[in-house]
């Protein structure tokens, strides 16, 4: 591990020092980039404009961000293919987000990944996700952002910062592949529950749907958002939880933290602190209850 971390550290350092003269101005920054697979590489991208109807101001409602596509036998190929009307040279260095849809469930992503670092220079720290069909989210117009790939990103972010789901890295992903490891990606789904979330009239919008594991490059299994919590805490990832229990017939939610998780036989011995969400203490009863229902949510998923 340690030799692999002081390669990537080599890695940074070198590509740090090459030099690019293209303009910025001269570039089409992408802000989010899907990626699926159905026999070619099919690439679906936001483009961060300033042309769009809101002039110079950013302002996705006002079609500052535009979509771009590509096909292709490789990525790279993919996003050769990519047309753009003012033949601008793409650039994802600052890209916000990439999505990895169908079709990694029966060939591995790990090519493309090693594209988009080393080819496409992607920061290590660029967030990953997945989704059944990545290219959904590059037609969704979410109201809240100045760009269109920012509502998904805080989700995933708002989510991480609650315990209930993976932040999951570019980084992470090779770093756990070239160490035979599992990584865990949270998944977006369509909804139409967001009105207002959305410039769709019928509130079409993304909303977090649990996760997959990614091992060998490949996507794997379906979890719920329960039993990616219950992931999250298994693999030490977080320590703490946002959790809902039943107390007195009376569903409620309370913050859980300094958790600790332990095999105990066959079973799991869990240990944990509770706390109101606005900071305030629980009743010895409501601790109780809070740690039957934090025991059974990881029992459930071990």
């Amino acid at each position: 591990m340690k030799k692999l971390a002081l390669l990537i550290i080599g890695i940074m350092l070198l590509t740090g020092c090459e030099s690019d003269m293209t303009e910025l101005g001269n570039r089409a920054i992408i802000q989010a980039a899907a990626v699926d697979f159905n026999g070619n590489y099919q690439v679906s991208a936001l483009l961060f404009s300033g042309g769009g109807s809101g002039g110079d101001t950013i302002d996705a409602s006002q079609e500052n961000v535009i979509k771009v596509s590509g096909e292709g036998e490789t990525l790279a190929e993919a996003i050769d293919n990519i047309s753009l009307i003012d033949g601008k040279k793409l650039y994802m260095a600052e890209t916000k987000l990439l999505i990895l849809g169908g079709g990694f469930e029966k060939i591995s992503a790990a090519d493309a990944l090693e594209t988009l670092y080393f080819d496409m220079r992607c920061s290590l720290n660029m967030p990953v996700c997945c989704a059944e069909s990545a290219e959904f989210l590059t037609d969704l117009q979410f109201t809240e952002g100045i760009t269109s790939a920012e509502k998904p990103l805080a989700l995933i972010e708002n989510a991480n910062r609650m315990g209930v789901s993976p932040k999951t890295t570019l980084l992470d992903l090779l770093a756990d592949s070239a160490g035979g490891r599992a990584s865990l990606l949270p998944r977006l789904a369509p909804t139409k529950n967001g009105r207002g979330m959305t410039s769709a009239g019928d509130g079409k919008t993304a909303v977090l749907n649990g996760s997959r594991y990614m091992k060998n490059g490949m996507l794997n299994g379906y979890y719920d958002a329960p039993e990616t919590a219950a992931l999250m805490l298994l693999s030490g990832k977080t320590d703490k939880l946002l959790l809902n229990y039943l107390h007195n017939d009376t569903e409620k939610t309370c913050e859980a933290y300094g958790i600790r998780v332990s095999p105990e036989g066959s079973n799991w011995r869990v240990s944990a602190k509770f706390r109101t969400r606005n900071g305030g203490s629980l009743s010895e009863s409501e601790q109780r209850s809070a740690l039957s229902a934090l025991t059974e949510l990881v029992s459930h998923a071990a």
